[in-house]
């Protein structure tokens, strides 16, 4: 038997994470955008989500501990295992950083090379590392409805915060990775993206601030196939403070066209 862990479309092994995509060839998405801006939400995480940067010379990117995170409807095995993938997605974005620092740039080609490839992939590894970042830190809340702020800025785009909802899991059905909604600091407004790979679709100028997985591994062990219950699990668990904290991090932080 093999000591590897297969779990969804992914292969946890004790040096990261191997995944086996359909698209290889695909463009680097706004990375740089999404780590900038990502920066701001997880400045608004729980303390106990919080990690400290990483000393000169050492691994940028560190895993968080979300260890004590608790959420009903979701069993031990499953939040583990899942916290497990996220620690790949940790070890590959830090493997991928040290190999760039030394890549030979005199094969860069872009049907291929290792200068190509890497970048691809840091793409997908490091926001595979934010996204689930993100998606742990809104969890652990008592859901219901959100209320100041987050409610105002809802209601004001969605027209009700039970429409958003519902918008919320219907995104969350017809996605294959993730469903973003973020405050579009360009325009000034809450809007909802869905990307079907980590890298993929990834919007410019959007602070997160309520992330969804629908990655099967998210939901499997625990809902089988029935993401609908996922879905219900997962707004049961929100933490809208968490979100609030988010929201107003965001507002002070403008990136519109009379921005400088």
């Amino acid at each position: 038997m093999s000591s590897n862990e297969q779990i969804g479309n992914y292969e946890v092994t004790k040096d990261g994470v191997k995944t086996r995509r359909e698209v290889l060839l695909m463009g680097a998405v706004a990375a740089s955008t999404l780590a900038s801006l990502s920066g701001v939400a997880q400045a608004a995480s729980t303390p106990a989500a919080a990690a400290p940067a990483a000393p000169s010379g050492k691994d940028p990117y560190v895993a968080k501990d979300f260890s004590a995170l608790k959420m009903d409807g979701f069993t031990a095995n499953q939040i583990e295992s899942h916290l497990k993938l996220y620690k790949g997605y940790i070890g590959k974005a830090n493997e991928i950083h040290t190999k760039l620092q030394d890549v030979d740039l005199s094969t860069a080609n872009a049907t291929y090379s290792a200068l190509r490839e890497l970048l691809v992939e840091q793409s997908f590894a490091v926001n595979g590392a934010v996204y689930h970042e993100l998606y742990f830190g809104n969890l652990g809340g008592k859901g219901g409805d959100p209320s100041g702020d987050v409610k105002a800025a809802l209601d004001e785009r969605f027209g009700s915060t039970g429409k958003f909802m519902d918008l919320l899991k219907a995104a969350g059905k017809c996605m294959r990775g993730w469903v973003i909604v973020g405050y579009n600091t360009r325009g000034g407004y809450i809007d909802t993206f869905g990307l079907d790979m980590h890298n993929m679709w990834s919007p410019a100028s959007t602070v997160p601030l309520l992330v969804l997985d629908v990655y099967e591994h998210a939901y499997m062990i625990d809902y089988g196939i029935d993401r609908a219950k996922y879905l219900d699990a997962f707004a049961k668990n929100l933490d809208w403070d968490v979100v609030g904290k988010r929201l107003a991090m965001a507002r002070k932080h403008p990136f519109g066209q009379d921005a400088t």
